[in-house]
C-alpha cells in the first residue's frame, strides 16, 4: 500500500454534493478507471481488495453523504458554507 497526498478542497466538495461533478472530491485524486472510493473505504479493482481508509477519511465521506442528500432543501450559499467547513476536516491522504 503506497500513502497518496491529497488536497480536497470547497469547490471540488460543492461541485460534486450539487451533481455539477461525477467525482467524489477524493476520487479526483486517485485513477478512477482503477479504484472506487466508497465511504469506509477503496476498491482496488484490480488486485479486488478493499482498502481500509483512516477514521479522518470516514468521517469526511459521512458528511460529504449527508450534504448531498440535503442540498436539495438548501440555498446555495448555505450549501458553499458547509462545504468549506467539510473541507476543514478532509483528509490529507488516501491509501492506495
Amino acid at each position: 500500500m503506497e500513502k497518496v497526498n491529497i488536497q480536497v478542497n470547497s469547490n471540488d466538495i460543492f461541485n460534486y454534493v450539487v451533481g455539477n461533478s461525477v467525482f467524489d472530491p477524493i476520487e479526483r485524486w486517485v485513477d478512477p478507471t482503477r479504484y472506487e472510493v466508497l465511504d469506509g473505504f477503496i476498491y482496488d479493482s484490480e488486485t479486488k481488495e478493499k482498502i481500509t481508509q483512516s477514521s479522518e477519511y470516514q468521517r469526511f465521506c459521512w458528511e460529504v453523504t449527508k450534504l448531498k442528500q440535503l442540498t436539495d432543501k438548501m440555498q446555495r450559499r448555505e450549501i458553499e458554507s458547509v462545504c468549506e467547513e467539510i473541507a476543514e476536516i478532509a483528509p490529507t491522504y488516501v491509501l492506495i
